[in-house]
């Protein structure tokens, strides 16, 4: 097999300036850093834009590139600030920028068009058709899904002509990037805006067979819980051991995760990596000794238990290690005991008792993590006794006595069941040592005028919400026969009521809304059934099939003869979940069989936050789309008032815009069944929260048995106006999800429980 002619690019992490200038020297051919406050990682402090140029500019002295993640879901109030970053950036000239929202895209090719984009790993692109898709978008990077193969990817190279780049090395989500909503619909803090709390790293409890309520079913998990632990914390992702399949897969970047991470991770990262890719080159008796130095580099490195992640199928079940917290860290010891303070407060610090697995010394930097509950505590190591007797240092084996000064006695849950980690916290302050940083302390970059500002906000607020040239959505792919829908109402206060079903029974019930337009996921499970009810053709209630969040390179085949034939059976509505998805409906064979248009719309799964990405999906043809299930209330009301603007053309009809407002959404979608999950499906958080697991073909989806409901804020949501709602009872039991619906819209009676998500709060 030939190589590609270009070799690949070594792309490094850097959270400071110290990690950036150790990224260089170790070898990185590229870096990429955070854009100020747009980027998906929660870093303590953002680098200001004259560290960003200045940054460029050392990296392009050096013949090497600079990148810029602004790659964090942008609220509707944060549009001037990234109009006002991408002006800044536009300015100091970064290689090209990595984002995931399509919103950003579209100021950029509006506004900013001479700065180059990269598709985010949290755009979920995992087959050729939607790399193939993205690129026509107008990016010319794909950082592809962590989840595919080195033969998959190979795949995608040799089907499409856009550069692919592959995360190589560092941390593992459970879920799909871009398609984890665990830790902002129970926590507000979203893992797509940089803020994720990880509830993937905590430890579960598999519910007992007898207890395994069925979705709806609230409450606390019941006592006898048994078995479980991290069942879903990802070993660290190490592909140091196949280069050569990422080179032969026509790979032409290699990225390591770790923008939070030291400088010494960064450097032994980043050298591990070098030796490894100039060790593909390198006579036998060379290689051996590059290889061997580079995994002594990475054991040096503090990360997690490592794996090859998905890069070769069939060893998936390497992935997890359930009895392991999955902390980043060197394990130190296990704690065996914790004693809290008695008496008067401040008589005497908490201690905890640790059998040492490695040697330990006053100073070290240290992290007690709890196993139940997952607190991580951080503290310096100041006292430190062997059998009572004060030491500077122990070594692995011993059990020593660890003080606790600073910990508050109220986060030592009794009995306390943890583990003791080392913490690498080299280069935290680089600034003083910096000549780099000295560098940027004395530039200055200008911030454009508020007016420019003013001008720009002007410009995009006065656009038509509908495509500004005739027919751009017909070039967009899928061909001449795209409708805006015609049942496109505009704004109304009264908007539709969708629901999606999940048998044909739930289809025969009545519901406390009239039912304008049913949602059937496609699939081979309801492909006789929906058609079924096609033929019956129930006018008042037309079918609109939706496609999953998640389709693999062996389904699109499936999917696109089975979207065929409901075109020609006169199917004339579908749900796309992801933009890439587009390309299943570019060869269908014109308009249905009775003559109507091609009507789509998008799912909430489009991740959707602000005015701007509506109108890129308006200027793509698209009837509808619904806004982010993640979304607050003054989000969703200030980007439809930033959306809903005069048509151009007469006689055009807005794109709608929707929001799911009942149902059990996914909080996880992941591509891996581990063998741990086999017989197991409901599962408890230590705080009583109550999950269950739905294991299909193309996904694993993790769902709270509590339901997700706006239904009572839905007077609140037409107002705004929301065009349509869309209420899902794909999960659970048919009649009692209906009952469930009246009491909720009504208000009267003994609500069942529920939760709203960030609707009533603020989404961080």
């Amino acid at each position: 097999m030939t190589h590609p002619a270009v070799a690949m690019e070594l792309l490094a992490p850097a959270g400071t300036m110290a990690a950036f200038e150790a990224a260089l020297e170790a070898g990185a051919d590229a870096v990429y850093v955070g854009a100020p406050g747009l980027n998906a990682r929660a870093l303590a402090r953002d680098f200001t834009f004259a560290e960003i140029a200045a940054m460029v500019a050392h990296a392009h002295e050096r013949k090497k590139k600079l990148y810029v993640a602004m790659n964090s879901l942008v609220k509707e109030s944060e549009i001037p600030l990234a109009l006002e970053t991408l002006s800044v950036l536009a300015g100091i000239g970064p290689d090209a920028l990595i984002i995931q929202d399509l919103g950003l895209l579209y100021l950029v090719q509006r506004f900013f068009p001479g700065l180059a984009v990269h598709a985010s790993t949290l755009t979920t692109v995992n087959h050729a058709m939607a790399a193939h898709y993205f690129k026509e978008l107008g990016f010319e990077r794909v950082v592809l899904a962590r989840e595919l193969s080195l033969e998959e990817i190979g795949a995608i190279h040799r089907q499409g002509a856009v550069e692919l780049e592959m995360f190589i090395h560092g941390a593992m989500c459970f879920s799909y990037s871009g398609l984890c909503r665990f830790s902002s619909l129970h926590g507000g803090k979203s893992s797509l805006r940089g803020q994720c709390v990880q509830p993937c790293r905590r430890r579960y409890d598999w519910l007992p067979s007898g207890k395994r309520a069925c979705p709806g079913q609230g409450g606390q998990s019941g006592k006898g819980s048994k078995g479980g632990g991290y069942l879903f914390s990802m070993n660290d992702l190490c592909g140091i051991e196949h280069l050569a399949g990422a080179r032969d897969a026509g790979v032409v970047s290699l990225k390591i995760e770790g923008r939070l991470r030291s400088v010494a991770y960064v450097r032994n990262t980043v050298r591990a990596y070098r030796l490894a890719l100039d060790a593909l080159d390198a006579s036998p008796d060379r290689r051996t000794g590059m290889l061997a130095e580079a995994h002594r580099l990475l054991d040096a490195s503090m990360g997690r238990k490592r794996a090859a992640g998905f890069l070769l199928a069939g060893q998936e079940e390497r992935l997890i290690v359930p009895r392991l917290s999955g902390s980043t860290g060197e394990v130190v010891g296990k704690v065996i005991r914790v004693e809290t303070p008695k008496g008067r407060k401040g008589d005497r610090a908490a201690q905890a008792q640790v059998v040492l697995q490695a040697p330990l010394r006053l100073g070290d930097r240290l992290r007690l993590y709890e196993e139940r509950s997952g607190d991580r505590i951080s503290f310096t190591l100041h006292d430190l006794a062997i059998k009572g007797k004060r030491a500077e240092r122990a070594e692995a084996g011993q059990t020593v006595t660890v003080g606790l000064a600073g910990i508050e006695s109220g986060r030592l849950r009794q009995p306390f069941h943890g583990i003791l980690f080392r913490v690498d916290v080299s280069g935290r302050d680089d600034k003083k040592h910096s000549t780099l940083a000295r560098t940027a302390a004395r530039l200055a970059v200008p911030l454009p005028a508020s007016a420019d500002l003013e001008r720009l906000l002007a410009e995009l607020y006065a656009e038509p919400a509908a495509d500004r040239q005739a027919g751009e959505g017909r070039r967009s792919g899928h061909g001449g026969q795209v409708g805006h829908g015609t049942g496109g109402r505009g704004r109304s206060a009264s908007p539709e009521w969708w629901l999606k079903v999940g048998t044909p029974e739930a289809m025969a019930l009545r519901y406390p809304f009239k039912v304008a337009r049913v949602l059937v996921e496609l699939s081979r499970r309801t492909w006789e059934w929906g058609m079924l009810a096609m033929r019956r053709k129930p006018e008042q209630r037309p079918l609109v099939w939706t496609l999953p969040a998640v389709l693999g390179h062996g389904q699109l085949s499936w999917y696109r003869d089975a979207i065929g034939q409901l075109r020609r059976q006169g199917a004339q509505c579908f749900q796309i979940a992801h933009i890439g998805q587009l390309g299943l409906f570019a060869e269908t064979d014109g308009p249905a069989a009775d003559g109507g248009r091609l009507e789509l719309y998008g799912d909430y799964s489009c991740n959707v936050l602000n005015s701007a990405a509506l109108r890129l999906y308006a200027a793509r043809g698209l009837a509808g789309v619904q806004f982010s299930l993640e979304t607050d209330r003054a989000t969703l009301a200030a980007a439809l008032a930033g959306f809903s603007r005069p048509l151009s053309a007469p006689g055009a009809r807005p794109m709608q815009v929707g929001l799911t407002v009942h149902g059990r959404p996914p909080l996880f979608t992941a591509r891996l069944d581990a063998p741990h999950f086999q017989g197991q499906r409901s599962f408890a958080s230590p705080r009583g929260e109550r999950f269950y697991l739905d294991r299909r073909d193309e996904a694993v989806y993790a769902h709270a048995h509590t339901v997700f409901s706006l239904l009572p804020h839905a007077d609140e949501l037409a107002r705004l106006g929301v065009d349509y709602l869309v209420v899902d009872v794909s999960h659970g039991q048919p009649k009692k999800n209906a009952a469930e619906l009246t009491a909720l819209l009504s208000g009267r009676g003994e609500l069942p429980p529920y939760f709203s998500g960030n609707y009533a709060g603020i989404l961080s």
